[in-house]
């Protein structure tokens, strides 16, 4: 179910005009200090820098100021210098109401980032999230009305916190990482549950939640079966004077050389991705399965953190002075990465 959309409207009768309050200096002092934190307080937190503040809030004023009726101006006693009363001003009422529908559409957004923390405490994220926020806005031209699009909001505010997410598994162990995607699979069933048992429409994305933790489970078992996979392959290479290359090491290897121009990337392939590693494969006799080098392959190139893991180190060392030895571009890539997991694993 798509979330209402939140905006307000003045609806004035003939003759009633907006009337300005005005405060005693005490009393003016004693409420800003009180309401020091408004939302325009967050927002400009969450953008951080006062120039990435000014930048969307000068593009939403426009768009404000577009949205006004094109014969605003006619008969407006204030424009024609007749009257000081800010309740003369044609434009006023149409001001006020999108003040109004920017602040609560403001405190919403505050509430939700308030409930994703995880979504608060990764800076980067939060600020992009702010920006997409204002991008929320819609504008009913020539009415002077604006509307916040919460389902897009909150859409834009799941995809935020999988962001978040991701990057906190990619700093935990793979089990510790299993376990909470398994008790959180579990919370999100039971809410499901819940909701069709009391024939409660879904307001949280639950089928959204579940797929992207289930895809991580996923990924998360896969790593646990390469890591065991690794560990017999070590174990093997141990009892052999000769070295041989891994499955890891070949997909380092190739991923370097596409890095630096000097292979081909396997999609390019006439016949796509994976007839490319069937062949690579059978060209450097590697032992072992297309599937199984496509899943080490993906594990390493997709996740710059997986690259340079702890674990890591020693094959990246292997492949840059050992494999790459006559790939002086593809050997400097490695190199650089080496010494980020060597800052890494301290």
């Amino acid at each position: 179910m798509a979330k209402r959309n939140i905006g307000f409207e003045l609806n004035l009768k003939e003759g009633q005009k907006i009337v300005e309050l005005k405060f005693d200096k005490r009393l003016k002092k004693r409420f800003d200090k009180d309401f020091e934190k408004n939302h325009t307080y967050y927002l400009k937190q969450f953008l951080v820098t006062k120039k990435d503040y000014d930048i969307v809030n000068n593009a939403l004023n426009e768009a404000v100021k577009m949205s006004l009726p094109d014969n605003v101006e006619d008969g407006c006693k204030w424009c024609k210098g007749e009257s000081n009363d800010v309740g003369d001003k044609n434009c006023s009422k149409y001001y006020l109401q999108m003040e109004v529908t920017f602040m609560l559409a403001s405190n919403e957004f505050i509430r939700i980032i308030s409930k994703n923390k995880h979504i608060y405490n990764d800076k980067p994220n939060l600020k992009k999230l702010t920006v997409k926020f204002y991008d929320c806005f819609r504008f009913i031209k020539g009415e002077g009305k604006m509307y916040l699009d919460l389902d897009r909001l909150c859409r834009f505010t799941l995809e935020s916190g999988f962001l978040t997410i991701t990057k906190m598994f990619s700093s935990s162990d793979t089990l510790t990482n299993l376990k909470i995607i398994n008790s959180t699979l579990n919370d999100i069933e039971e809410k499901d549950l819940s909701n069709k048992i009391n024939k409660i429409e879904d307001e949280n994305y639950l089928d959204l939640q579940k797929m992207f933790f289930e895809n991580k489970r996923r990924f998360y078992k896969d790593e646990i079966f390469i890591e065991e996979r690794e560990g017999v392959a070590i174990k093997g290479l141990s009892r052999n004077k000769k070295k041989e290359p891994t499955v890891v090491h070949y997909a380092l290897y190739y991923h370097y050389l596409q890095q630096s121009k000097d292979f081909g990337y396997f999609e390019n392939h006439p016949e796509g991705k994976w007839i490319a590693i069937k062949e690579l494969i059978k060209k450097d006799n590697i032992k072992t399965t297309a599937k199984y080098f496509q899943i080490v392959y993906n594990r390493l190139t997709n996740y710059h953190t997986n690259r340079i893991a702890k674990k890591e180190e020693a094959n990246i060392s292997y492949v840059a002075n050992t494999m790459l030895k006559d790939y002086p571009k593809a050997k400097e890539i490695a190199l650089l990465e080496l010494q980020q997991a060597k800052i890494k694993s301290r």
